[in-house]
C-alpha cells in the first residue's frame, strides 16, 4: 500500500511544479518519500483498586455512632458475579483490634451463579492492626473506652496486620480469653432484585459477652467502612504493616472519614481493554462515523465482546482494496506470550509507517461495559503537523469513551449483560438509540485519559 501511495504522491507532486513527469535534480529540490516509523503505546493506567466503596455510620434505627448491643447497620449495594465484600469495623472495648473478613472478602455469588444469602459470620475474624499495644479489652488505660485521646497507647512492637486467635497474648505477656465472633458480631446477605445485595453487621453481644478482669461487659463495634471489590486485599495485607491510608484510625478510635476518603480516591472501574484495532489512512473515517449506526464490519463484535477478528477482516479487505495504507491487530500486551486484553499496568505496542497526511485510528472494547470502545475520533490522529514534522509524544486527548449504540447500557462490571458478566457472547437488548455516539458526562462522569495513556513515539 505504502508504494502506490509514494508513487501517486510524487506524480502529484511533479505535475503541481508543471514538470510534466520530467523534474531532475537541476529542475525541484530533492522530496523525501521516505515513510517515518511511528510506536503507538495504548497503556491502561486506571488508578482505581475497588469497585464500590463507602462507611455506614446510621444504624437501622436512624441514629447514628457505634452500634451497642441489639443495634444494627446496613449498607446497600448492587454487584456481579466474582466479586466481593469486605469491611472494617473496630472492637471498641480494644486497643487497635477490628472486624474484618479475610483479604479475599465475602464472595456475594457461589460458584453455580447464585447470589449468597444468609448467616456469613463464620468468613469474619478478629484482626490486630498493629498500630497499638495490647491491652486487656475494656480495662487497659488506652483501650477505646478509656484511653485519654483517639491515638493514646505506645505502637506495637509487632507492627503487622494479624489475626487474632481464641486466646490473645497481651503486651505484657498475659492471655485473654476471647468471646467467639459468632458472640460479638453476626454478618448476614440478603440478595434482592436486580443484582442489589444488603450488608447487615449486627452486634449481638450481652453483658456478659466480654470476660474481664473488671467484671463482664457488653462489646460496641464502630461504624464500619466498606469496599466491593475483584482484586483481593482492598484494606489491609495480612502480615504487612497498616497501609496509611486510615484502617489505624478505624482500629484504634472508630474514626472512619480518612479511611473512607483514601478508598473513595481508588474507587471506579479499572476496566481490562481488549484486543484492538488499527488503521492507517488518508482518507475518513475507517472505523465508524458519530451519528450513524455501525457498518456491520466487526466495531459491534469488538466493543460487545472484545471479539477483533470480524474488524480486522473487514478492514483487511478495505486495505486490499485500497482504502487504506495499512491495518492490523494488537492483541498481546507488552511482555506477554499469548493474546489477551490489557489490565491496568499493561499496555499494547503497535507499529506503523507514515507520510505528511496520514492519520491512524484505532479501537478497543470498554471491557466492563456493554457496547463501549476506546476509540480516536473518527478521522484519526494526524502523524504530521501542519509543517510536515512527525506528532510526538501525549496523544491521549484525542481518544474519547464511544457507545456503538448496539446494546442497552446497564451498569458496568455488574449489569448482565456487560463484558465480565454476560452467559455468552453478544447477549443483552438492543439499543434504542441505534447509532455511534460519545458517552455523555451524564451516563460516565470520568474521561478516557483516567483509564488509558496514549503516545507516538518515533521508532
Amino acid at each position: 500500500m505504502q508504494h502506490a501511495k509514494l508513487f501517486a504522491s510524487t506524480l502529484s507532486l511533479a505535475i503541481g511544479l508543471g514538470l510534466g513527469g520530467c523534474a531532475t535534480d537541476d529542475d525541484a529540490m530533492p522530496v523525501d518519500t521516505t515513510p517515518t516509523a511511528f510506536k503507538l503505546r495504548i497503556e491502561n493506567v486506571a488508578p482505581w483498586t475497588v469497585l464500590k466503596s463507602g462507611a455506614q455510620a446510621t444504624r437501622t434505627d436512624g441514629t447514628s455512632g457505634p452500634l451497642a448491643r441489639g443495634q444494627a447497620y446496613e449498607i446497600t449495594f448492587t454487584a456481579g458475579k466474582n466479586q466481593k465484600v469486605s469491611f472494617a469495623s473496630m472492637l471498641g472495648e480494644s486497643n487497635d483490634w477490628f472486624f474484618a473478613p479475610g483479604p479475599d472478602g465475602i464472595a456475594l455469588y457461589d460458584d453455580a451463579g447464585n447470589a449468597v444469602s444468609g448467616d456469613v459470620t463464620n468468613q469474619v475474624k478478629l484482626w490486630n492492626a498493629g498500630t497499638e499495644i495490647d491491652q486487656e479489652p475494656g480495662v487497659g488505660d488506652a483501650v477505646g473506652p478509656n484511653q485519654s485521646a483517639p491515638d493514646a497507647g505506645a505502637p506495637d512492637p509487632d507492627p503487622t496486620v494479624r489475626a487474632i486467635g481464641a486466646t490473645a497474648t497481651l503486651s505484657n505477656g498475659s492471655q485473654f480469653q476471647l468471646p467467639a465472633i459468632a458472640s460479638m458480631i453476626k454478618v448476614t446477605l440478603v440478595p434482592g432484585a436486580n443484582r442489589q445485595f444488603t450488608l447487615r453487621i449486627a452486634n449481638v453481644s450481652t453483658t456478659s459477652t466480654l470476660v474481664t478482669s473488671a467484671g463482664a461487659r457488653d462489646i460496641h463495634i464502630s461504624p464500619p467502612v466498606w469496599a466491593l471489590h475483584i482484586a483481593p486485599a482492598p484494606l489491609f495485607t495480612v502480615g504487612s504493616a497498616d497501609r496509611g491510608q486510615g484502617l489505624e484510625l478505624v482500629a484504634e478510635s472508630g474514626r472512619f472519614p480518612t479511611l473512607e476518603s483514601s478508598l473513595r480516591a481508588l474507587t471506579g472501574w479499572p476496566t481490562p481493554i481488549s484486543p484492538g484495532v488499527y488503521a492507517l489512512h488518508t482518507g475518513a473515517e475507517p472505523l465508524y462515523s458519530l451519528g450513524l449506526a455501525d457498518r456491520g464490519q466487526g466495531l459491534e463484535r469488538l466493543a460487545e465482546d472484545g471479539n477483533n477478528g470480524a474488524l480486522l477482516d473487514a478492514m483487511t479487505g478495505v486495505a486490499a482494496a485500497g482504502g487504506l495504507d495499512d491495518t492490523g491487530a494488537f492483541d498481546m500486551p507488552v511482555g506477554a506470550t499469548a493474546k489477551a486484553p490489557a489490565k491496568p499496568g499493561d499496555a499494547f505496542e503497535l507499529s506503523v509507517s507514515g507520510l505528511p497526511g496520514d492519520h491512524l485510528s484505532f479501537a478497543t472494547m470498554f471491557g466492563m461495559s456493554d457496547d463501549w470502545f476506546f476509540a480516536t475520533a473518527p478521522g484519526g490522529i494526524a502523524l504530521f503537523d501542519d509543517a510536515g514534522m512527525p506528532n510526538l509524544g501525549d496523544v491521549t486527548e484525542l481518544v474519547g469513551i464511544y457507545d456503538a449504540g448496539t446494546e442497552v447500557d446497564q451498569e458496568p462490571a455488574i449489569g448482565p449483560d456487560t463484558g465480565p458478566q454476560q452467559a455468552q457472547p453478544n447477549t443483552g437488548a438492543l439499543d434504542p438509540i441505534h447509532q455511534v455516539r460519545l458517552v455523555p458526562p451524564s451516563i460516565y462522569g470520568v474521561p478516557a485519559s483516567a483509564h488509558l495513556r496514549v503516545t507516538l513515539q518515533a521508532e
